[in-house]
């Protein structure tokens, strides 16, 4: 039986997420008094660059929506046909702006700065009614109000459990074995960067719908300090996070810290996953009431 399409969540997500950054970047610029983007050749380029990125990061939506939901479109009409079927207001206005952008785009039909910087001061907000339309369409179209990407998360918890259960193997061997044998040192280094990584990426992609809005390598942190992860694991945590970095960097890990560290970090990642999906259980359940 042929698997049924469905959105990817997480695709969309950091397509949206970079349009966001391209739009912060395009309205900071047209901020500007007209005389200096206009006569900024600087300021320009990096129009060019981010009405690029937008407009790409809108499109690679698209070609996908339009994939799932079986709509036939091109280059030039997938934005207006989408955006149509998603029940977007003003799909008139999207129309002239994809218009307006492909004009650009030919290098050919020249655009003045002077036409340039009046047109996205007064409709670069398109690009924000475009992902606003698809997000809560698919919102509506899925029950899935939080954009949770349960694919990423079920893959990410598979690969943690795979990599914890080969960890656990070498380190069955015993420390001397661990030694005296570098494969085992090179496959516990792999694994443990695989587990890992993967666990960031569900706090990466969950940190948001708890609301933690600002974050970086010290997401899992974040997560003990939002109540995510409760307070008693925030050494394990940062246990972690040390032995991840020194790994990825020219500090020495002795076989002897490697093994000793693997066994007191490696059955926390099985807690950690349960800890965020009880969280994640209960977040959801206050949001059907």
């Amino acid at each position: 039986m042929k698997k049924k399409k469905t959105f990817k969540i997480s695709l969309i997500l950091e397509a949206f997420q970079n349009l966001e950054k391209s739009y912060i970047d395009l309205k900071k610029h047209v901020s500007l008094p007209k005389e200096e983007f206009v006569n900024n050749k600087l300021i320009l380029d990096k129009v060019r660059v981010d009405f690029n990125l937008a407009f790409e990061s809108c499109m690679r939506v698209c070609r996908h929506m339009s994939t799932v939901l079986g709509l036939k479109t091109t280059s030039k009409n997938c934005l207006v046909k989408l955006g149509e079927h998603v029940g977007m207001k003003d799909v008139e206005k999207l129309q002239a702006f994809i218009d307006f952008y492909f004009k650009y785009r030919d290098l050919k039909d020249a655009v003045s700065p002077e036409e340039l910087y009046e047109f996205l001061r007064e409709n670069l907000v398109m690009f924000k009614e475009f992902a606003r339309a698809v997000v809560e369409f698919i919102k509506e179209k899925t029950g899935n109000y939080l954009l949770i990407d349960f694919d990423l998360l079920n893959e990410k918890s598979k690969y943690i459990k795979d990599s914890v259960k080969k960890i656990d193997f070498v380190l069955s061997q015993g420390l001397e074995e661990f030694k005296q044998k570098p494969m085992y040192y090179d496959r516990v280094k792999y694994f443990y960067q695989v587990a890992y990584d993967s666990l960031f990426d569900i706090c990466k992609h969950l940190a948001p719908k708890f609301g933690i809005r600002k974050f970086g390598d010290d997401c899992l942190s974040k997560m003990v300090e939002a109540g995510v992860i409760p307070q008693e694991y925030y050494m394990d945590v940062f246990k972690m996070t040390n032995l991840k970095n020194k790994l990825i960097s020219t500090w020495e890990v002795s076989p002897d810290e490697l093994y000793n560290s693997l066994q007191e970090i490696n059955p926390k990642f099985d807690i950690l996953v349960k800890e965020i999906s009880k969280s994640l259980k209960k977040l959801l359940e206050e949001r059907k009431r």
